[in-house]
């Protein structure tokens, strides 16, 4: 089992790397005490599970961290286990405290001014900082950019993002749930051709038809190279999902076909992509 544990100062961005993982498929645990871990991937290893990756967050809001070091130590021994200590100076974590305006775990345990608890943290981490595999100063990183490094640096075969389309009817209202709407009522209606009327987007025939017109062509030129250029941006910013909703008017015939052709187009890129037609049965 491969196992990452971060640790490090509130405030460094343990929470925005421990989201970096749980996008790339590890199972994610978050504030767990260190003297259980041992026996979480216990747990795990001897369970009938597929779980096989764990990133776990330990830090100063364990109390007994200090005493359960020999911990880290005994699971480097045994495991397949990498340290990942996050810091950053103190005046990006008394701005960053400041503009979230979120106490400090030990302000709230020790009554603790901000800068007093900062300080403390740093002493109380000290022993886990010393034993870090890897340590990052995330000062100057933005929570992108931190995503970024995360995956260049521990997660070799990053996940594409998930695509779902959707095809629905303009007549049913907009799906609250898109990133991104494409209105295909400009196609040529198949509803109103006697063959095609009675079918849907799913049909041979209503399909090829669908992408035959004129109409068709040139706006399936244009969608691909709209998402040759944004997937790449999208995953740049650490994007894991994107919801795309093709409408025409009645959620049946044109917006069906279109998903249908670029469920097609996505899986030859290697993309995940699922697809629901959300009214074809109205």
């Amino acid at each position: 089992m491969e196992i990452i544990l971060i640790s490090g100062l509130s405030g460094s961005g343990k929470t925005t790397a421990l989201g970096a993982f749980e996008d790339s498929g590890y199972f994610c645990i978050d504030n767990l005490p260190l003297s259980v871990i041992e026996k979480i991937v216990d747990v795990f290893e001897l369970s009938n599970t597929t779980i096989n990756k764990l990133a776990i967050v330990c830090d100063a809001r364990d109390p007994n961290i200090t005493g359960s070091i020999s911990v880290i130590d005994r699971l480097k021994q045994n495991c397949q286990i990498k340290l990942l200590y996050l810091e950053a100076n103190l005046n990006s974590l008394l701005k960053r405290f400041e503009q979230t305006r979120r106490n400090h775990p030990l302000s709230l345990l020790k009554g603790l001014s901000l800068k007093d608890a900062i300080e403390e943290e740093e002493k109380i981490l000290a022993e886990i900082k010393k034993r870090a595999d890897t340590v990052i100063d995330t000062s100057t990183l933005s929570p992108t950019s931190l995503r970024e490094f995360i995956f260049s640096r521990f997660i070799k075969s990053q996940k594409k993002i998930m695509i779902q389309l959707l095809s629905f009817g303009y007549k049913y209202g907009i799906p609250t749930e898109s990133d991104i709407i494409f209105d295909v009522r400009f196609i040529t209606n198949p509803y109103f051709i006697d063959e095609y009327k009675n079918t849907t987007g799913l049909n041979k025939k209503t399909y090829e038809f669908v992408l035959a017109q004129n109409q068709t062509k040139p706006f399936l030129k244009l969608v691909e190279d709209f998402f040759n250029t944004l997937l790449p941006l999208y995953k740049k910013e650490g994007k894991s999902y994107l919801t795309v909703s093709f409408g025409c008017t009645g959620g049946k015939h044109r917006s069906v076909a279109i998903v249908e052709y670029f469920k097609e187009w996505f899986n030859a890129k290697g993309y995940d992509c699922k697809v629901l037609h959300r009214d074809i049965e109205k």
